[in-house]
């Protein structure tokens, strides 16, 4: 259940406090969703009733859930629907009229049955590996018995073809284009015609890999950004320690030439331990230098960089020379807080139900949507309980809240945990997704990450190795989501015979015997034709 009685520091804030109320009571403003033409609290004659299902009137067949595990678009509840041939459906107050066209839309994503998720959050840490399981959702317009329009849709995650199918993808999907190419940088570096779908279409290995490689040898997880007329590749470096001395980490960059099309010119060796040294931690302090995720803000000309282990911090670096905008005085990082904002922190004391006893945080991405900061982290461990979380802010500096308004940097009892609000988890066959890159193209989002087909060591020793994986991304409530928006329309032109009448959707899940599909935030608009 919602908590009415949160209080709010910020003003975007109070705005969300409102959008959760209404939706306890079942209302979605029109400065969300076309709903208003549809849909009308005011005379009590909704056409769709309980469109979010946070409860369990209005529909047939209608069961429902509520797990945050599986970051619902709307709400805290979502509807299920078990295995194939399951489905609910409702005779909404929707009736065709002479030049109306109805467009119809659900958000739907693939899930585990319940007893896999409560295993994901069991205190015995048995983690379960994934499914192979197929989600297909089917969304029918009928009237009566006779069919009006239908949209089926596939709803897993894609498996992506090609080189990422033979080479490991340690740290990340990170992607920068270039030249006519996307290009992707982990331990290995995949490229991909800029015509060719993303998801659906095979990535080549990159003809520079070799001097790749030999350029970034031995460095951690990498970051590529294009800053107006340079290509910097942000890398974590590593030392162990040897006698009495500490750890070594650090955060630099390689600064490759070319035109990317599609290969490079790389440094013939690695950097220096000093060169092009962003900054370094010796192991006094408890946060890790490592792990950067650096951001080019186009609008504001500005650059800044997500960081950190164990906590995660964010700083402003100068677009000019790739390094720190503000000089440290000493080399502890974290006293110079107007240089380094820390700005997300991980439970500890085994209190984080999804991580168990490991409730690390690192992986983290910073991204600029409209006027929000959205700040992500890989929480848990990589082999057995990765998710993605996130909290966004007015400011790159935080601080950062969840959709609850919980500030990522405070300790909140009812979840046992700093505030965070979940953004993927294992779907399908992708399990422990974490290290989170995002890039747009034509007004759509994407997401890059690493995940692994199972939690179980191969032959007893050896870790599953990382997998690259991309998916859309998609804004809905000021918050992104990998939910699915599936549409179906009925024009009444189509069907003058059937003027006057109530329209019945019906939501099916038309997947595997074994697979189960979640659906939310059913919504309607209608498109009046001039005469």
């Amino acid at each position: 259940m919602y908590n009415l009685q949160k209080t709010f520091s910020k003003p975007e804030m109070i705005s969300m406090s409102k959008h959760t109320f209404n939706g306890l009571l079942g209302v979605l403003l029109c400065i969300y969703s076309p709903l208003s033409t549809c849909w009308s609290q005011e005379n009590h004659n909704e056409s769709i009733r309980n469109p979010s299902f946070e409860s369990d009137n209005g529909w047939r067949r209608l069961q429902t859930e509520s797990n945050e595990y599986y970051a619902p678009v709307h709400g805290t509840r979502y509807a299920v629907l078990n295995g194939s041939g399951n489905k609910i459906e409702q005779e909404t107050s929707l009736r065709l009229s002479q030049g109306k066209t109805f467009n119809l839309t659900v958000w739907a994503r693939s899930i585990y049955d319940e007893n896999h998720s409560q295993q994901l959050a069991s205190p015995t840490q048995d983690y379960p590996d994934g499914t192979s399981e197929i989600s297909h959702i089917r969304l029918e317009l009928r009237i009566g018995n006779k069919p009006l329009a239908e949209n089926e849709v596939a709803i897993n995650p894609v498996e992506i073809l090609g080189a990422p199918q033979e080479f490991s993808n340690d740290d990340g999907g990170n992607i920068w284009i270039d030249g006519g190419y996307r290009h992707a940088f982990s331990e290995s570096r995949f490229v991909q015609r800029l015509e060719l779908d993303p998801i659906h279409d095979p990535w080549e290995i990159a003809p520079d890999f070799e001097d790749y490689q030999r350029a970034q040898e031995d460095h951690g997880a990498v970051c590529p950004v294009i800053v107006r007329d340079r290509k910097l590749l942000y890398v974590s470096t590593f030392e162990d320690p040897e006698g009495e001395q500490e750890e070594y980490h650090a955060i630099q960059y390689i600064e490759p030439t070319g035109e990317g099309a599609p290969n490079y010119h790389w440094p013939a060796a690695p950097p220096e331990k000093y060169e092009n040294l962003v900054l370094s931690h010796a192991g006094d302090e408890d946060i890790i230098a490592f792990d950067p995720y650096v951001f080019f803000d186009e609008l504001d000309q500005r650059l800044w960089m997500a960081w950190g282990g164990n906590f995660i911090a964010v700083t402003e670096l100068n677009p000019e020379t790739g390094l720190l905008l503000h000089e440290q005085e000493n080399p502890e990082v974290m006293t110079h807080e107007k240089i380094h904002a820390r700005v997300a922190d991980r439970a500890t004391n085994q209190e984080d139900v999804w991580t168990g006893d490991n409730e690390w945080i690192e992986g983290a991405a910073i991204y600029r949507k409209n006027d929000f900061w959205y700040l992500f982290a890989s929480y848990g461990s990589l082999m057995t309980s990765y998710t993605i979380r996130m909290g966004r802010s007015r400011d790159p500096m935080g601080p950062y809240v969840d959709k609850d308004g919980i500030p990522l940097t405070q300790f909140n009892k009812q979840k046992q945990r700093f505030g965070n609000s979940f953004f993927l988890g294992d779907d399908g066959a992708q399990l422990v997704p974490g290290h989170p890159h995002f890039w747009e193209e034509d007004g759509q989002t994407f997401v890059g990450y690493d995940y692994r087909k199972s939690k179980k060591r191969v032959n007893g020793t050896e870790e599953s190795p990382d997998i690259f994986g991309i998916r859309k991304v998609y804004w809905k409530h000021g918050w992104p989501t990998i939910w699915t928006p599936i549409s179906v329309s009925v024009s009444a032109e189509q069907h003058p015979d059937l003027l006057g009448q109530n329209i019945v959707l019906s939501i099916e899940n038309t997947g595997d015997p074994g697979s189960t599909v979640a659906v939310d935030n059913v919504s309607c608009s209608d498109v009046t034709h001039n005469e």
